[in-house]
């Protein structure tokens, strides 16, 4: 497994196939990146792991709310 999340793998997780919209994406989503030789964001797997809670026990913070496992974050 890479260090950095697929280009397939940052598309999917931003809903945006353009870089630039990308990268606007990832900052409208407070997710750290930087950017390659091309201008391709590149996203630490570690990263989403932590941020998105890789496990049942972590805590997610949205939006100044912070959410148990068990608890659904519906963006509203």
């Amino acid at each position: 497994m890479s260090t950095f999340l697929s280009k397939t793998e940052i598309a999917e997780l931003t809903g945006r196939k353009q870089r630039q919209k990308q990268v606007e994406q990832l900052i409208s989503m407070h997710i750290t990146f930087t950017l390659d030789a091309f201008g391709w964001p590149k996203v630490l797997r570690k990263t989403i792991e932590t941020e998105l809670g890789a496990s049942d026990s972590c805590q997610i913070k949205r939006s100044g709310t912070t959410l148990r496992g068990d608890e659904l974050y519906t963006g509203q």
